[in-house]
Order: C-alpha cells, then sequence, then structure tokens
C-alpha cells in the first residue's frame, strides 16, 4: 500500500509538468518552424486551430494565410508536436498565424463547428470527396454541411472558364 501511494504521489508531482495549459492567443506573423505531423488546408486560422484540437497528436500550428505571397501554399496548416509540448523555435513570418491547440481548454469535440464566411476565388486542390451540380452557393454548403467527412467545399459558378484561374 506504502509503494501505491509513493507512485501516486509521484504521478501528481510529476504530472503538472506533462499537461499543457490552455492557450487561446494566436500569434500573427509568427512561424513554428518544423515539428509538422503533417498539414491540412483549412478555411481561416480557426478552422486549422479546431483541426489541431480534433488531431490527438496535435500541440500546436501554423496558418498560412490568404496575404501570403512567398509561394501557393495559402491557407496551409501545418499542425505540430513536439515531445516537450511547445514549439521548439518562434520566428517572425509575414502572412501566418500560429497558435495551440484547444484541447487544454476543455473544448467541446463533437462536430466542427459551422463556419459562416467564404473565401472567394479559392479553391482548395486535391481534398475532393465528391462533386455535385449545385443551383448556387447555399445549397453547396447545405450538401457539405449534412456530409459527416465534409469539412470545406469549392464552389464553381456557371460563368467560371479556364481564363479564371490562377
Amino acid at each position: 500500500m506504502g509503494a501505491y501511494l509513493h507512485v501516486l504521489a509521484l504521478l501528481c508531482l510529476f504530472g503538472t509538468g506533462f499537461s499543457q495549459e490552455c492557450v487561446r492567443e494566436l500569434k500573427e506573423n509568427v512561424d513554428f518552424p518544423g515539428s509538422d505531423l503533417k498539414y491540412e488546408h483549412a478555411t481561416d486560422v480557426q478552422h486549422c486551430q479546431r483541426l489541431c484540437t480534433e488531431l490527438p497528436a496535435c500541440l500546436f500550428f501554423t496558418f498560412i494565410r490568404a496575404d501570403w505571397t512567398t509561394d501557393s501554399r495559402n491557407f496551409y496548416c501545418y499542425l505540430k508536436s513536439t515531445t516537450t509540448g511547445l514549439p521548439n523555435v518562434q520566428n517572425p513570418l509575414q502572412g501566418v498565424t500560429s497558435g495551440y491547440s484547444l484541447k487544454p481548454c476543455n473544448t467541446q469535440l463533437g462536430k466542427p463547428e459551422c463556419v459562416r464566411n467564404l473565401q472567394e476565388n479559392v479553391n482548395f486542390p486535391g481534398s475532393d470527396l465528391t462533386f455535385v451540380f449545385s443551383p448556387d452557393v447555399g445549397h453547396c454548403q447545405r450538401l457539405c454541411t449534412e456530409h459527416p467527412a465534409c469539412l470545406f467545399f469549392t464552389f464553381i459558378r456557371a460563368d467560371w472558364t479556364t481564363d479564371n484561374r490562377a
């Protein structure tokens, strides 16, 4: 019984060192380079933070915003982790926003929250689940909302031509 209490006391003592505190603040124009688990496309930084929160191994992230001009990686969400739970490096970098998983904030992780803002002239290539013909963007958004695996969509207007491609 005495050994059990010692182990319990050690877990209580050292357990706090492994927990991550709740950090809701986003760091605009700050990059957390390296430590990538994977990347996903995200509609905005809140969506990226949500993706990190839902991925068990993700502890922090860097999101490449629409105003990024270095290359064509706009809307990339880099999901990251380290053994310490903190970024190894933080560098100033225009066009990115970094932040932390909300897992330590005791957030409700059910179905992802609805992101109501629409990004004009943005496509997420290679992320297609399916395609359907839809009369308008509202209908397309409803179809995505009702599909259990759909997190975002691209609606192509009737007047789109190959000349519209960026």
